[in-house]
Formats: C-alpha cells, sequence, structure tokens
C-alpha cells in the first residue's frame, strides 16, 4: 500500500503538530482576552457548584456528572476530529480541544438540573430549555466572539443532542442506582 503512511510517520506528524499547536498557543491564544473568559468559564461554574450543590446527593450527582462529561468530551472531540467545528482559542494547547466547555459549564449546568429537576416531567422540560439556550443562545455567542467556529455543523444539529444526552445520562444514573438498592 504505497502512500500509507506507517505508524513512525503518523507519530512523527502528531509530534510535529503538538508542537506547532504550542507555537501558536503562546503566541495567540495565552493571555487574550478569550483565554481570560475560557478561563473564567473553567472556574465559575464549579464555584457555583460548590455552594449550591446538595452535599447528601453529591455521589449520584458526581456520577451524573461523570457520565455526562465522559459524553460531552467524546462527541466534542469526534466533532473536531471530523471538521464539524473548530475552537481558535485554547486553555492549553494540548489535551481536550474545548476543556472549558466540556469540563466545567455544560457539566455543572447538567449536575444541578439533575439535582433540582426532579420528577421527569420537570427534567424533560429544563432539558427542553437549556437545548434552546445551548443551541440557539450560546453557541451563537460564542461563535460571535470567535470561541467556536462551526465549519459543518449548524446550531439546530444541537439541540437534540442536548437534549438527548442528560436524559439518557439520568436514565442510566437511575438505573445504577435502583440495581445497588436491591
Amino acid at each position: 500500500m504505497s502512500g500509507v503512511l506507517s505508524e513512525e510517520q503518523l507519530a512523527q506528524l502528531t509530534q510535529e503538530l503538538t508542537q506547532a499547536r504550542i507555537e501558536h498557543w503562546l503566541v495567540h491564544d495565552l493571555f487574550a482576552w478569550q483565554w481570560w473568559f475560557l478561563l473564567a468559564l473553567l472556574i465559575i461554574p464549579w464555584i457555583i457548584f460548590y455552594y449550591t450543590a446538595d452535599r447528601k446527593k453529591l455521589p449520584q450527582l458526581w456520577l451524573y456528572g461523570l457520565f455526562i462529561h465522559i459524553i460531552i468530551i467524546k462527541l466534542d472531540a469526534i466533532g473536531f476530529e471530523i471538521g464539524c467545528w473548530i475552537y481558535p482559542y485554547k486553555l492549553l494547547p494540548f489535551g481536550s480541544f474545548a476543556a472549558f466547555i466540556d469540563t466545567s459549564p455544560l457539566p455543572v449546568i447538567y449536575m444541578l438540573e439533575y439535582q433540582y429537576f426532579t420528577s421527569w416531567q420537570s427534567f424533560i422540560k429544563i432539558s427542553i430549555l437549556t437545548a434552546t439556550v445551548f443551541s440557539f443562545i450560546c453557541e451563537p455567542i460564542l461563535e460571535a466572539i470567535g470561541i467556536y467556529i462551526p465549519l459543518k455543523w449548524h446550531h439546530i444539529c444541537s439541540f437534540p443532542i442536548y437534549i438527548a444526552m442528560p436524559c439518557l445520562m439520568r436514565l442510566v444514573v437511575e438505573k445504577i442506582y435502583l440495581a445497588a438498592k436491591r
């Protein structure tokens, strides 16, 4: 198979890409106002969570949040890898491309919804409201300020994902806790 790169060649390209990302980050991202904005988006939700989370529900909240976090990171990585979107500003030059979103505001918001909206009916309603805000307000704002650039993606495509993800993860956590009680 001529023209197919070897694993060693792919590893070399990956190292070169990482070095280029670090150099770009040092010149372009680090300490730009967008970098400070991302840092605030990473820290502030966790401060809010610290003061609002029900300590008695922490194990369940953490499990739910961990599942949400894993799904968000995987979906985000897939979307980036296949060219659906890019994040021009990063907190760090390597790792999750959208660590600020994947690690803080989304999981924290979803965990607080899980805590406060205990019936399925209220949870589905808040999930629809949250999906609307994330898809049609937050994503366009992040796009307008240049932090998120959809390439082959439309905000409407995010809407069902923002509804299905928290509902599915709630179902999974409830099943786990139900099985643990038996």
